[in-house]
């Protein structure tokens, strides 16, 4: 891979950097690809997400409930005085 100076001179980059450059380029594309994909399917309606969430859990996925964050005291000083 090849960048262009300021002077209009080319130079070589190094293979990490030539690497790194063109794996953020195939990343990016594939963002955009997913991203043109997702707009053009649209919003799902009740029914697929219905779907979607009855087929979830029929493959043994389950509902995670966290705790709260604030269950746990924080002893950071905060609101003390004096």
């Amino acid at each position: 891979m090849q960048s262009k100076l300021s002077a209009g001179k080319t130079r070589r980059l190094p293979a990490a950097t030539a690497d790194a450059a063109d794996s953020r380029r195939r990343s990016l594309s594939a963002i955009i690809a997913h991203k043109r994909r997702c707009r053009d399917a649209g919003l799902p309606d009740s029914a697929t997400i219905s779907r979607m969430v009855e087929a979830f859990l029929a493959s043994g996925g389950a509902v995670t409930a966290c705790p709260a964050a604030y269950v746990l005291p924080v002893q950071n000083g905060a609101g003390r005085q004096g």
